[in-house]
């Protein structure tokens, strides 16, 4: 790959959940999108471009509440690309967060079109994974019983941002996957039995919780985003 194949843009939108955010167990400097704009800058210092990357990302926020706030927090900044992350909320069994199937996609549709409006290049990413076991969150009540999890109920929204992306001819970063390869190296390591036991990636999903990546997984976020960014070729 070649100097001129790098990305070099101006600002980068990360527009998202707490995931984006890093609330509550990493600081702001680890976030992925701290972690993303070092990187991408340390890349280009050579031509002296400098990359911005903002942190858009609300904790406890569902697709209903993105959209809200999508002209202020992201259009407004006339990005020349921008990473959506969401999901983690949208599953929630509250009333008043959850999102069922058919309207977190015409949501993720509708960020889409606007964000369009402004510039063309878009990443989508699929959620990090659950870590049920350390979710006590979901173990409080029985609605997640029929999938097995809420792990399991989230996959259905990433099979619905599989279809979006696919459907919009998108950029996909599979977060899933990456988080998941992981487990499966732990198993091949010889660090756990099973990797469908996630408890194998507590370095990346925080024991505390089962869902916030701890610092080591916004590094990992970090760089499967900048696995895609350096290679998107100059407008």
């Amino acid at each position: 790959m070649t100097e001129q194949q790098i990305v070099r843009r101006g600002t980068i939108v990360c527009f998202g959940t707490s995931i984006t955010r890093g609330y509550p167990y990493v600081p702001e400097g680890d976030t992925y999108p701290a972690v993303l704009e070092r990187r991408l800058n340390r890349r280009l210092k050579h031509d002296g471009e400098a990359v911005t990357v903002i942190n858009s990302g609300v904790p406890g926020e569902n697709t209903v509440e993105g959209l809200a706030r999508i002209n202020e927090d992201v259009l407004a900044h006339r990005p020349d690309l921008v990473v959506i992350e969401f999901a983690c909320n949208d599953v929630r069994y509250e009333p008043e967060k959850r999102v069922e199937l058919d309207d977190f996609a015409a949501n993720l549709r509708r960020m889409i079109e606007l964000i369009r409006e402004i510039c063309t290049d878009i990443i989508v990413c699929t959620p990090t994974p659950i870590v049920d076991a350390f979710h006590v969150y979901s173990q409080e009540v029985d609605f997640y019983e029929p999938w097995g999890g809420c792990n399991n109920a989230l996959m259905e929204y990433d099979e619905v941002i599989r279809d979006v992306v696919a459907g919009d001819d998108l950029m996909l970063c599979d977060l899933k996957q990456v988080f998941l390869d992981r487990a499966v190296e732990s198993e091949f390591n010889g660090d756990t039995d099973d990797a469908g036991d996630l408890t194998c990636i507590a370095d990346l999903i925080s024991r505390y919780d089962g869902v916030h990546p701890t610092v080591r997984g916004q590094r990992l976020i970090a760089l499967e985003l900048y696995r895609i960014i350096r290679a998107i070729p100059l407008g």
